[in-house]
């Protein structure tokens, strides 16, 4: 173990450069010029900005804010050499019984060198209330209720009018625990697109939509989609109604977890709902609880009529399910 985190030090040295101090600090870090800033500056500027830990296998830097898995920076920095040798040296690791640091990414870093890095669609720029040729995808989100704070939270961006499949569009991204973008979806804003909602070629079922943002020691509240995520405190968007034992988000609930856990669905998806209750009551039980979307809303739209208030009220009536509703699936 101790032999392979020194092969990857030495990896990310013949990448970087010399790192700047043994340790910046405590727990793996190592202080190096940040790639991204040379790429800007033309060349190092010497500062030793960029802070990384071999043991989580993230960087980020101090300065411009460039961040990431190591498998990224080798990726982008490195020769294939480089790349094969920290895929070899991460097999060693998860191979060996001896390894005990607490990092949840090991098991899928070494896949996701395979993997090209995900991009937000091309013409992507963030929403601002003074920018000019946003202003009809801001209107149509203050027509949703939203205000300026949601739209910056959750870093909600827009693509114009241009020739292509993603003219005028609201795009919600999402970012993993580290911050690395992870998925994005793309909505129609004019009602005039034959496909209303577009989503990033990911599987869905291999992500936490913006983990970075989750609390794991407060309740959480499973819903649909984005648009409700971005409206109900601490939530998890499902990309849909379904929830399996096998995905990214059922795995983080229970390894994570602290709290209760919520289920929050539109309201024609009862039946959905306690399926969902039934399976994470199996591994969590007493900790799952329902809340019921009066007829004829989801999230998005009782925010949009009743605001933060209407949320919280709902939020309010999350109840367990008795023994009578889990045997005859009736809410």
């Amino acid at each position: 173990m101790e032999n392979s985190l020194k092969n990857i030090k030495s990896i990310i040295d013949n990448v970087l450069g010399a790192s700047k101090r043994d340790y910046c600090g405590s727990g793996g870090w190592f202080e190096y010029n940040c790639p991204h800033c040379a790429d800007i500056n033309n060349g190092p500027d010497n500062k030793y900005n960029f802070a990384i830990n071999i043991e989580q296998f993230y960087g980020h830097c101090w300065k411009c804010g460039y961040r990431g898995k190591l498998s990224k920076v080798i990726k982008k920095y490195g020769s294939s050499i480089d790349v094969e040798e920290y895929r070899e040296e991460l097999s060693i690791l998860k191979e060996s019984k001896l390894y005990t640091f607490n990092n949840p990414i090991l098991d899928s870093l070494d896949d996701s060198l395979n993997d090209s890095d995900l991009e937000l669609p091309q013409g992507f720029k963030l929403i601002k209330k003074d920018d000019y040729y946003c202003q009809e995808a801001y209107k149509y989100l203050i027509n949703r209720g939203l205000n300026d704070t949601i739209i910056e939270n959750y870093r909600i961006g827009y693509i114009g009018k241009y020739k292509g499949k993603f003219s005028n569009r609201i795009v919600i991204p999402s970012y993993d625990s580290f911050g690395d973008l992870n998925y994005w979806i793309a909505r129609d804003y004019t009602g005039t697109s034959y496909f209303k909602i577009l989503n990033a070629e990911v599987d869905k079922k291999k992500i936490t939509f913006n983990e970075s943002l989750i609390n794991w020691y407060e309740p959480i509240t499973l819903v649909e989609g984005p648009f409700d995520h971005i409206v109900v405190p601490n939530s998890i968007p499902l990309l849909g109604k379904v929830l399996t034992k096998d995905s990214d988000i059922y795995n983080k609930i229970i390894e994570k977890s602290q709290s209760y856990i919520n289920i929050f669905l539109d309201d024609d998806a009862l039946s959905d709902a306690y399926k969902i209750y039934k399976l994470l009551n199996t591994d969590l039980p007493g900790k799952i609880k329902i809340i019921k979307c009066p007829d004829g809303y989801d999230a998005s739209d009782y925010y949009k009529l009743y605001g933060n208030k209407g949320i919280l009220s709902l939020l309010k009536t999350a109840h367990h399910l008795d023994e009578y509703s889990l045997t005859f699936n009736s809410f």
